[in-house]
């Protein structure tokens, strides 16, 4: 809880925001940001008590601010650690997005999925037995299943939005699957198939290991959550490009690294944003895509 001397100061500086003056605006603009998150709570009563559009609107593009400003260094501390969870980037993106979404709900909800998986699994099961127990769960206890839209919209990128819908598009389908199977220690990684990302099942004699370390005869087979968790072969992948008329690239038939995932939803929420003409959160992102750098 932010003291006494916090809270008067920040309240002094909410007060200044009507400033005409550019110059003088900038500096008291600057202090609020220092004060970073938070800040945040007293921001958001303060615009919601604000009925002057100006300062209404200040408070909003400080708020964003140090919101973008949280992410983009929490995401650049994720891609410098070795793990690359795909939960916490996920929650990250999806909390800068939807603000009332906490981390906290959102890993109680995919903890409680990993669970009910988790139960039904033992180590006696061959690949195919295991993936067997999780679709069942997923996709008939859980209910998760494709949107199918139109055209594509931001819900379906938000896990706050999947886990309540039970629905989600390929890629969020894919990336809520991979953090289940990832989770129960599973050899299973993400393709970055173009149009259509899938996973890989590797083979599973070992314990999973770096993705530098898999060759194409790895993999024991392919995997789409968006159809249910259907197994499928290469051939399958080969046919699909054929179709697409895209030219046939090793990569789309190995596991690649969790932040190439990552990299993968913003590049697509970057597209989204400038189709919806979002411009400021279509920069963001792109903001965000060099903090993986």
């Amino acid at each position: 809880m932010p003291e006494n001397n916090f809270i008067k100061e920040l309240t002094a500086l909410i007060q200044l925001l009507d400033e005409p003056d550019a110059k003088v605006y900038a500096t008291i603009r600057s202090r609020i940001l220092a004060l970073g998150t938070e800040a945040l709570p007293l921001l958001e009563e303060a615009e919601n008590n604000i009925l002057d559009s100006t300062e209404a609107s200040r408070i909003r593009e400080i708020t964003m601010t140090i919101r973008f400003n949280n992410v983009s260094k929490s995401l650049k501390r994720w891609s410098e650690q070795k793990s690359h969870d795909l939960l916490e980037a996920w929650i990250l993106i999806s909390v800068f997005h939807s603000p009332d979404n906490t981390a906290e709900k959102l890993k109680t909800a995919v903890n409680k999925i990993h669970r009910d998986i988790w139960v039904e699994m033992n180590n006696g099961l061959t690949a195919l037995e295991k993936i067997r127990v999780i679709n069942h769960v997923f996709y008939n206890v859980h209910q998760f299943d494709a949107l199918q839209e139109k055209r594509p919209a931001l819900s379906s990128y938000l896990l706050g939005n999947v886990l309540r819908m039970h629905k989600g598009n390929s890629l969020s389908m894919a990336l809520l699957y991979l953090i289940i199977v990832q989770r129960l220690n599973i050899p299973v990684y993400g393709v970055n198939l173009p149009k259509h990302p899938i996973l890989a099942y590797m083979n599973g004699n070992t314990l999973p290991k770096p993705v530098a370390g898999y060759r194409e005869e790895d993999v024991l087979f392919y995997l789409n959550p968006f159809n249910k968790g259907a197994i499928f072969r290469k051939s399958e992948i080969e046919l699909f490009l054929r179709q697409l008329k895209i030219k046939d690239q090793e990569s789309f038939y190995l596991p690649c690294e969790n932040k190439i995932v990552i990299r993968r939803l913003l590049q697509e929420l970057t597209m989204l944003h400038k189709k919806n003409s979002n411009f400021i959160m279509a920069e963001s992102m792109q903001h965000l895509l060099e903090a993986l750098d």
